[in-house]
Formats: C-alpha cells, sequence, structure tokens
C-alpha cells in the first residue's frame, strides 16, 4: 500500500495538469478569457484574449488579473465580435506610446462594451473607439466605470454613429448614420489631456447619426486640459439628446485651436428631436470657449435642467443654451424652431469671458417660446450680461428671475467695434411675440449697463428688486418694458 500511493498520488497530479493544459486549450469557447501577462501578445496576453473573442462568440468577458499592471501596444486590439463584450481591468493600464499610429483599443462589431478598472493612455490617435455599424438597429450600450483616459493624441473616447462626422462653418451636417440608439454611461471616470493632434479631438465624443437617440449619463467624472471640448455631444437625424449629469468637473478643456477654442460640456443635436435632461451638482471652469454650451438646430426642443451647478472663469458664456438658426432663412421652422424650457435653481456664473452675451444665456434665435424659471442665480463679473434671456422670431417668452443677486456685469466687444450687454439682467423679445417677465427679491449693482433691462414688447414686473451699493453705470432700470 505504502507503495502504490505514491503512484496513485501521481497519476492524479497528472491527471489534474493535464485538465488545466485541456481547459486553457479549450478557453476560447469558455465565457471569460483571463490577461495574465503584460505582454503585447502570444497566449495570455490582451491582444490573444481580444483575438480568441473575435473568434469565439461565446467569450462575453475579458478579465485582467491582478498582477498585470501595464501592457505597451504596438499597435492597435481590435475587437470585432458581434457579441456583447466586458472588459475589466483590475487597475490595468493599456499605454499606446510605443505604437506609431492609431488608437490604442477599437470596438467595430457592433455589440455593447462595458469597460472598468482600465487606463489607456499615450496612444499616438484615440484611446478607445466604439464604431458603430452602419446596420446596427438595436440599442448599443457603451459602459465606462472607473476607467481613466489620459494624453491619448486623438479623442479619448470616441463613439461613433455617423458616417460622415465632419462639419463645415454654415452648412448643414451630414446626418447618416445606423437606425440603433446609442446609450453610453460614464461613471468615476478621468479624462484628462487628450487631443493635441489635430484641431477638435474631445476627452469624451459621442456621435449618432440616423435614427435613434444619444442617451449620454455622466456621473462623478473630470473632463480637465484636452485640446478640444471635455465632453462632446453631436445627434444627426431624427432622434433626440437624453443627457443626466452629476457630480462631474470640466476644467480647461479647448485650448488647442486658437481659431476654434472649444467647451466644458458641448452639446450640438441637428435635425429632427430635441434635447432633454439634467445637469446637477457640476462645475465647468477655466474652459477655452463656453462652460455648458448646449445647441438644438433644427425642428425640436430644448429642456434640460440644472441644479447647483457652477461656471466660473470660462473663455466665454458660462451656461449656453440656445436654440439655433444656422441653417435656414428667418421664420423657417427647419432653420430652428422649438421652445426653450428650463428650470435652474442654485447657479453660480462667475468672471466669464469677454466677446460673450454673459454668464448665463438662454436664446430662442427662431420660432419658438422661451418658459425660464431662475432661482438663487448668483452672476457676478461677467462679460456681457449676467443673465440673458432672449426670443427672437414669432413666439412668447415668460422669464421668472427670484432672489437673484448680480453684480459687476461689463460690456462685452463683439467684434467690429461693437459693444454689448453689461446688464444685470437682460431680458429681450425682438420677435413677433411677447416678454412676459418677472424679477423678485433680486440685487443688481456695479453694471457697466443697467442694473435690469428689457426691450420689446410686453411686460416685465420688478417685485423686491434692491439695487444696491455702487451704482449702475446707465442706471438701475431701462428699456421700453421698465418705466423707472
Amino acid at each position: 500500500m505504502s507503495q502504490k500511493a505514491p503512484a496513485r498520488s501521481i497519476v492524479r497530479t497528472l491527471i489534474f495538469v493535464l485538465s488545466i493544459a485541456i481547459a486553457g486549450v479549450a478557453a476560447a469557447s469558455a465565457e471569460t478569457v483571463y490577461v495574465i501577462n503584460s505582454q503585447d501578445s502570444g497566449p495570455g496576453s490582451f491582444r490573444n484574449a481580444i483575438l480568441l473573442a473575435n473568434e469565439f462568440s461565446t467569450i462575453s468577458h475579458v478579465q485582467f488579473l491582478a498582477r498585470v499592471s501595464k501592457v505597451f501596444l504596438t499597435e492597435k486590439v481590435e475587437f470585432s465580435g458581434p457579441q456583447a463584450l466586458v472588459i475589466v481591468g483590475n487597475g490595468a493600464t493599456l499605454d499606446g506610446s510605443k505604437a506609431s499610429e492609431g488608437p490604442a483599443f477599437v470596438a467595430s462589431g457592433g455589440g455593447s462594451l462595458a469597460v472598468s478598472g482600465l487606463t489607456v493612455r499615450n496612444a499616438p490617435g484615440e484611446g478607445i473607439v466604439v464604431q458603430v455599424p452602419p446596420a446596427a438597429t438595436e440599442t448599443i450600450l457603451v459602459s465606462l466605470v472607473n476607467v481613466d483616459i489620459i494624453n491619448n493624441s486623438g479623442h479619448g473616447v470616441l463613439v461613433n454613429d455617423q458616417l460622415d462626422p465632419s462639419t463645415s462653418e454654415g452648412v448643414q451636417p451630414e446626418p447618416a448614420g445606423s437606425a440603433a440608439t446609442v446609450d453610453v454611461t460614464v461613471i468615476n471616470c478621468r479624462f484628462i489631456h487628450n487631443g493635441y493632434s489635430v484641431t477638435d479631438k474631445d476627452g469624451l465624443r459621442v456621435n449618432e447619426g440616423g435614427d435613434g437617440d444619444l442617451i449620454i449619463t455622466v456621473k462623478n467624472t473630470l473632463a480637465e486640459e484636452n485640446g478640444a471640448d471635455g465632453i462632446e455631444v453631436d445627434e444627426r437625424g431624427p432622434g433626440d439628446v437624453r443627457v443626466e449629469m452629476l457630480g462631474t468637473r470640466l476644467i480647461a478643456n479647448g485650448p488647442f485651436d486658437p481659431t476654434d477654442l472649444d467647451d466644458g460640456f458641448d452639446i450640438d443635436e441637428y435635425n429632427d428631436g430635441g434635447i432633454f435632461g439634467t445637469i446637477v451638482w457640476s462645475l465647468a471652469t477655466n474652459n477655452h470657449e463656453q462652460g455648458f454650451d448646449f445647441n438644438e438646430n433644427n425642428a425640436g426642443d430644448l429642456r434640460v435642467d440644472m441644479q447647483l451647478v457652477s461656471a466660473i472663469g470660462n473663455g466665454q458664456e458660462g451656461i449656453e443654451f440656445e436654440e439655433d438658426d444656422d441653417f435656414g432663412e428667418a421664420g423657417d421652422p427647419n432653420g430652428g424652431g422649438g421652445d426653450i424650457v428650463t428650470v435652474m435653481s442654485n447657479i453660480v456664473t462667475i468672471g466669464n469671458g469677454n466677446g460673450s452675451d454673459g454668464g448665463l444665456k438662454i436664446r430662442e434665435k427662431e420660432t419658438g417660446n422661451v418658459d425660464a424659471t431662475l432661482t438663487n442665480i448668483l452672476s457676478v463679473g461677467n462679460f456681457g450680461s449676467g443673465i440673458l434671456a432672449r426670443e427672437g422670431q414669432a413666439g412668447n417668452s415668460v422669464v421668472t428671475i427670484k432672489r437673484a443677486l448680480v453684480s459687476g456685469s461689463k460690456l462685452s466687444d463683439l467684434g467690429d467695434g461693437e459693444l454689448g450687454g453689461g446688464h444685470g439682467i437682460e431680458l429681450l423679445e425682438s420677435g413677433g411675440g411677447n416678454l412676459t417677465g418677472t424679477v423678485e427679491n433680486s440685487n443688481s449693482a456695479a453694471n457697466e449697463a443697467f442694473g435690469v433691462f428689457a426691450e420689446g414688447s410686453g411686460a416685465v414686473a420688478l417685485t423686491g428688486v434692491t439695487f444696491f451699493g455702487a451704482p449702475n453705470g446707465s442706471g438701475d432700470i431701462g428699456g421700453s418694458l421698465l418705466v423707472p
């Protein structure tokens, strides 16, 4: 017995080792493939794991072992499988500094993608690209959780569902794309110093074209010092933008191209469809153009609420909501059209820059109404007017402002020697509709123009408004709708 037992033990050990080897060979048919080393290629590498996922659609997870720290990629890794894929980074880094061109990682098969616990940096192109196939029809989910995207030369992350994402000044963009809805969720992520190769490369860029909506949720995220926009959303064709942002900081984005400086958070919506959502407890500071720049073009509404939002020291407007008219003649509903409806509370705009219309700007350029309720607003030292609400064509404007403190608004250089703004609060109805305005329990002082200025047709009532301390340069109240 004593001699046979070791033999049986050896046999069992050999069987165990053989079973592991067989399991390793068969890993391609399992649900999860593990990344067990930091090699650029070969067995156990990230590249090999993705190759296996391309070959076997049963593979839905790629997981780095915790001991894998940094993988230096010599060329892009592309996932082309049709299935949804989950990548669990466990703190690993994909570093593209040894590659000569292109992105670090591309997902092009049309399935959903979830990435967590991963850093992607130093790629000569994009950090991560999700390319939506033209034939896609369902909702494609992209999830980034605890992901750092740092120092990539192109977009930090690009999710693209447009056949031609390019734009030309004053030209209606090409709307073609798939029929899919693109749904992007970003939680606890950082996009830092991406986009310093060519113009218009953002920290996070989401493009949606064709039928389908663009849905974006951003929570507890940082976008800092990216060459173009910190975050840009571009929706074309039929479909809406639906946005939710919470606890996010947008800092010093947009310096790369001096002829086309960019924003902290930029939303552009074209063709039929609107912009809907909420921005809560978020900050945009020292961005080189607007802090928050939301533009709805063609037919459709802009209905976004804000609460506990600050825009400080941005190069132009701190917050801009605009129904635009860039692509149609005056009065053409296809050129703009749609309403702006917003409820904003506990908003701070301080020291936003020259060449702009103000700290907080709401402007309907074409046919459509403005319905804005603004409560607990602090607006200090902005170029343009501290608060500007303007309706430009057919449509009515209802603006209610409560508990605002507006001070130090400066005349803004609008170009060609023209100065504008400088009012504490500026309410304008410059089309064929009426303005119904209310300013309650507010303070306005030391503005270079009027404390409160209202022009157009309609009526604006002041209740409990105080003009304190240093006088306003042009007087406390002005315009045809306000009589001293």
